[in-house]
């Protein structure tokens, strides 16, 4: 039986403010256009992402939205609940480039023309970064944009190289009648042959009747099974740009001199260039904690509908299975300090903008890219167990984890491979300071289930400890800077990831203390569940002498105990993700899935 009420309180302290919106967003996600007849294959699922993509189009407050980061994040959570492939092209759309468009320092001309054909959906489109042979090596893009004086002044955009044709971004005309497609194309600024840098500019891909312009070469890549998205190799061959084409937020163009005014600050430039990137990490670490709270929320219903037979003759329903539910309610504790660490990220970006901080300040950065590591990490793991918790439904394409799944890995990749701009961060934390004390963890309280506090505490003293593990290495190693941080970046990563799931928890038991005592003690033991997890998993990492925790009995004992006393609460866990039947039509809504089957099988016969 499901606690209304203490699901409620679950699902304020989840997402406080974003609540309400994300409601809103369910009700209209919940209209008859996202409806899937999930007993007909969808043929072409990126198509109908394009086609929901325009209905939803005149729905948005889409410039509202992209100034408003809790309701863009929410968005983009929402829409991938009810269609990985609308979050996905959401993504672009919507972040990327309605958002680098709106940052311009001028919106007139061409740049006013893409806003208007991209708002009334004449148009969509794409995000032209990333290059065959540099990937997340941004600084190093090869592709040129050469300002030429002639008639009037303008670029001409090249791929010098086969290194730099364009790989990935969504440049072919799109699949729906009727749309052009332009793009942001990022390309190294040549004045008077000096490089100033990496810009955006303004480039028409594809005109309304999918007739490619001249000199630019497209070819869609290999499918990708699962996730319905038009990614492509792109080469620009002296391709003309008007002076208008050079997009800056910071109002960079060049004058009737040719001289280049009010160029991007030269500190981390190519980060400056490429703004939306940031938040868009931020939305696709959301989208990932989405995927982690849809599938957990199918996982449960299913459980409660699919029964088996007992050792004793009996029939049982699965949710009453302690081998089943157990690996559920751990997917669920990592789900829950996931989605905690982005909306401690969420917060930071908004604290530093209401602030006038510098966005683009590395700990941002850092804290942003950490975020997206963990949670599609976590994403990872949970799609992966949810999918052997469903047996034979885990494997359709109607019950959604297999796409859950395509998505998570895109989102892995998205806005910079997670892996990499994780490691990245880790190596920027070799600047921090030692705070490693070994003996102000001598007097934590044994850890047991009931101790939170002293399981937390552990989670901090691993951090530290990691780190402090990490610093002494970096400092003994020999050899140049690549050798030294090719002996220590498996440390670094792991102190890193130590670091931002332990905020998470920490924030995770912050919030709860101002739930009623009843949810509050099913967070309290959630939270010591991840950390005995944790603790079975890395407590190795801590010999020879870092923080050892005391337990009065086995950590097995104590996982299973918690188990147990987690089980009576699960759905109430998952019913506070609040992902209404309308936004997930799985085989698992209001009737039961026996009932559909029959009901299908009854509509052929008639």
């Amino acid at each position: 039986m499901v606690s209304h009420e203490n699901a409620s309180d679950l699902a304020d302290m989840l997402f406080g403010d974003r609540r309400a919106v994300a409601q809103q967003y369910n009700k209209m996600f919940a209209a008859a256009d996202f409806d899937q007849d999930w007993w007909a294959a969808t043929q072409d699922p990126g198509k109908r992402a394009y086609e929901r993509y325009l209905k939803l189009l005149p729905q948005l407050s889409a410039t509202e939205t992209v100034s408003d980061l809790r309701d863009l994040l929410t968005l983009h959570e929402q829409a991938t609940v009810v269609d990985p492939h609308l979050g996905a092209l959401l993504t672009v759309q919507v972040n990327l480039v309605l958002g680098t468009l709106l940052e311009q320092h001028s919106n007139t001309g061409e740049v006013a023309a893409a806003l208007a054909a991209l708002l009334e959906g004449r148009a969509v489109g794409a995000y032209v970064l990333t290059e065959v042979g540099h990937g997340s090596d941004l600084n190093n893009l090869e592709t040129t944009a050469v300002f030429d004086p002639a008639d009037g002044g303008g670029f001409i955009l090249d791929t010098p190289t086969d290194t730099a044709i364009k790989f990935m971004p969504t440049t072919a005309p799109p699949p729906v009648d009727g749309v052009a497609r332009f793009g942001v194309v990022f390309a190294r600024l040549i004045l008077e042959g000096t490089d100033r840098g990496t810009y955006p500019f303004l480039v028409w891909l594809a005109d309304a009747d999918g007739q490619v312009r001249p000199g630019i070469t497209i070819r869609p890549l290999p499918e990708k099974p699962g996730l319905g998205m038009d990614n492509s190799l792109t080469r620009f061959d002296h391709v003309r740009l008007s002076r208008e084409c050079l997009l800056s937020h910071t109002g960079t163009r060049i004058d009737e001199n040719n001289q280049l005014i009010s160029p991007m600050p030269a500190d981390n430039q190519v980060w400056r260039a490429i703004s939306r990137v940031r938040v868009g990490r931020l939305c696709i670490s959301a989208m990932a904690a989405a995927v982690s709270r849809a599938a957990l929320t199918i996982a449960a219903r299913h459980a409660t509908q699919r029964d088996i037979a007992s050792m004793v003759g009996t029939r049982i329903p699965l949710a009453q299975v302690p081998a089943h539910c157990a690996p559920l309610l751990e997917a669920v504790a990592d789900t829950y300090v996931a989605t905690t660490a982005v909306e401690l990220a969420l917060d930071a970006f908004i604290e530093a903008t209401d602030q006038q901080a510098d966005e683009q300040a590395p700990q941002l950065t850092d804290l942003v890219s950490l975020t997206k590591y963990v949670a599609t990490s976590t994403a990872l793991r949970v799609c992966d167990e949810v999918r052997d918790r469903l047996g034979a439904q885990g494997v359709f394409a109607h019950n959604k984890i297999v796409v859950f799944r395509s998505l998570r890995d895109a989102a892995a990749t998205a806005e910079g491979d997670s892996y990499v701009i994780a490691l990245l961060a880790a190596y920027r934390r070799l600047s921090l300071p030692d705070e490693w004390t070994p003996g102000s963890w001598d007097n934590l309280e044994p850890g047991d289930i009931d101790t939170p506090d002293s399981w937390l505490g552990w989670l901090g003293a691993r951090a530290t400890y990691l780190q402090h593990r990490t610093l002494e290495t970096y400092a003994n190693a020999t050899g140049d800077r690549q050798a030294r941080w090719d002996s220590v970046y498996d440390l670094a990563l792991a102190a890193a990831e130590a670091h931002t799931t332990h905020r998470a928890a920490q924030a995770l038991a912050q919030r709860a203390g101002r739930l009623p005592a009843g949810p509050r003690k099913v967070v309290e033991d959630l939270l010591t569940l991840f950390a005995v997890r944790q603790y079975q998993a890395h407590g190795a990492d801590m010999s020879p002498d870092g923080p050892i925790l005391a337990t009065p009995r086995s950590l097995r004992d104590m996982r299973g105990e918690l188990h147990d006393r987690l089980a009576p609460h699960l759905l109430e866990l998952v019913a506070a993700f609040e992902l209404e039947a309308g936004s997930l039509r799985t085989a698992f809504d209001t009737e039961t899935y026996t009932t559909q089957c029959a009901n299908a099988l009854s509509s052929v016969a008639r």
